[in-house]
């Protein structure tokens, strides 16, 4: 006996469910065809989403050659950037969440065979893992694609410039409003993700590493004739997925994962997509094959190979026409797992094509001339983070930092304390009370870092912070530390002056106090009381840790 969805459409059994898909112009004889939901995080809302109505468009028109039947509906989308440095941005890592209940909703209550998710941002493109994983049907991740780089006084520039110049510069008196507004009207040119190695690239370079999008994919340019023709293979693609009945679970085991991660330290790419990460390890069960000290070790063995800004010197239509994720998964062969399902074919190799410049690759570099000889992302522990923490080990002008604490319980009031030149030189700047429970929502606190590099401190001020940084963040700056504050972990122990020391060699992150003044210290603490609503309190009572994902089911 079958098990398909689709026959739950045929007969006269059928006829309630064929009945309210009638007005989509979709007949009795198309539903006895494999129905595929596309999801459509098109928006208003940033740029990364303005052009998927388009996309869709020749998803749809994939599907339908194929002999599958689209049914295409919205979903959420967000950027956070206009909630940068306030407390609205609790509300960006839930969006991840939200998004992944939103797609396990409809693709079951409709009872759809099949998905194709068009995302593009920072939280969108993990929901998307996360919700491909969890409904385990035939799954394909269309990713929306760079922005083109513009330029500002003939230098390349992107958001992030504008961020470090408006958090710090300006307010320092280097610039004036009218350069800021010239700058303002040059940052984003086009749709698409922004066009460094943000956590929105850095995730849509995953996902085709991860084998759930197809190649080039991830870094074609947004809304480009090339992107539009990916497009229409997706649509063709999942209709062979959903024949062969290969699922996400047959993609994403243990071998994809151990690729992912081995590609986001040679990329170099942002620590959030390691949280993200962690919690797609966790949604797959796979967490006792990937403990933080395994991954951590696996950073030390990998070379950081890809040279992308904000960290490196190019920008990813550089890295695209350098021959993007297929080059780059070429030159790391002999270290992936090649035997393993992919959305594109039966194993990697299908995303084996060095495209782009024949001999020196200045951008995708060999392992005999790295960026960095380790991964581009480092674990970090210490009796300041007994569970670990992380940071990023590219371009980091003090990768060695010892200096003062200055104590702050929300990102907010360590951004006024940097604009009132009440930081010195030397401090390590501690904004606790920021993690998945405390703050609560685990907050981007890039703000900080874009100030400190934007005043020019980035070689005299370090950050640590139970929170998360943006992918777009430069700087010296140790987030995810585990414990947070909020669940009595040390970092609510420490007090102003305390000596801090962060060692991205050692992979240290320590204070100058003794075990036992930490338990002192701890036992007359006393945790703050949540007063938020909707998610934001489900955050506070039931989000993970950051070793775990930050995920809210945990």
């Amino acid at each position: 006996m079958s098990t398909k969805r689709r026959d739950l459409y045929l007969g006269p059994e059928g006829a309630h469910r064929r009945a309210v898909y009638r007005p989509a112009g979709i007949s009795r004889e198309d539903l006895k065809n494999p129905t595929v939901g596309v999801v459509n995080t098109w928006s208003e809302v940033c740029p990364g989403h303005l052009h998927l109505r388009q996309l869709a468009d020749r998803v749809k028109a994939g599907i339908w050659q194929a002999g599958g039947i689209p049914i295409e509906f919205g979903a959420i989308s967000q950027c956070a950037t206009p909630a940068l440095g306030l407390p609205q941005m609790r509300y960006d890592l839930p969006a991840r969440d939200l998004l992944a209940f939103d797609i396990e909703t409809i693709i079951e209550t409709q009872m759809l065979e099949a998905v194709v998710i068009l995302v593009t941002c920072d939280k969108t493109i993990p929901a998307a893992l996360l919700a491909a994983a969890r409904l385990d049907l035939p799954a394909i991740i269309l990713p929306g694609g760079a922005m083109e780089v513009s330029h500002y006084r003939g230098k390349p520039f992107t958001l992030s410039d504008l961020d470090e110049n408006l958090f710090g510069t300006y307010l320092k008196g280097g610039i004036c409003a009218e350069e800021i507004y010239e700058m303002e009207e040059l940052a984003c040119p086009s749709a698409g993700a922004c066009s460094i190695l943000g956590t929105a690239n850095t995730m849509q370079c995953l996902s085709e590493a991860l084998g759930m999008a197809l190649p080039f994919a991830s870094t074609v340019k947004a809304a480009s004739t090339e992107q539009m023709v990916i497009a229409k293979e997706t649509g063709q693609k999942i209709v062979e997925l959903v024949n062969d009945e290969r699922t996400p679970r047959k993609i994403m085991g243990e071998k994809v994962i151990y690729n992912g991660l081995k590609t986001l330290f040679s990329l170099g790419g942002s620590t959030n997509a390691l949280l993200h990460l962690l919690a797609l390890i966790h949604e797959l069960e796979l967490q006792d094959k990937f403990t933080l000290e395994d991954i951590g070790k696996m950073s030390l063995e990998t070379k950081c190979i890809a040279d992308i800004a904000p960290t490196g010197k190019y920008y990813i239509p550089d890295f695209h026409q350098a021959g993007g994720m297929p080059a780059l998964l070429a030159k790391l062969k002999n270290e992936l797992n090649e035997d393993i399902n992919t959305v594109a074919g039966k194993s990697l190799s299908a995303y084996f094509n060095p495209r782009g410049p024949k001999g020196n690759n200045p951008i995708i570099r060999d392992f005999s001339n790295p960026v960095n000889e380790t991964g581009g992302i480092c674990i970090l522990k210490g009796n300041l983070a007994p569970d670990g923490a992380v940071a990023r080990m590219l371009n980091n002008t003090i990768p060695e930092h010892e200096g003062p604490a200055r104590v702050f319980n929300n990102q907010t009031d360590a951004v006024s304390a940097l604009q009132k030149k009440e930081i010195n030189p030397g401090d390590v700047i501690v904004v606790r009370e920021e993690g998945p429970r405390g703050a609560p929502g685990m907050p981007d606190i890039y703000a900080v870092l874009a100030t400190i590099v934007g005043m020019g401190l980035e070689e005299d001020v370090a950050v640590v912070t139970d929170g998360r940084f943006s992918g777009f963040a430069r700087g010296l700056g140790v987030c995810q530390v585990t414990p947070e504050a909020a669940v009595g972990g040390p970092l609510a122990a420490v007090k102003d002056g305390d000596l801090i020391s962060i060692n991205l060699k050692t992979r240290k992150l320590e204070v100058n106090i003794s075990p036992e003044e930490i338990k002192e210290r701890i036992a007359s603490w006393k945790p703050k009381v949540c007063k938020d609503k909707g998610i934001l309190s489900l955050y506070a009572k039931q989000a993970g840790p950051a070793t775990r994902g930050a995920r809210l089911n945990d």
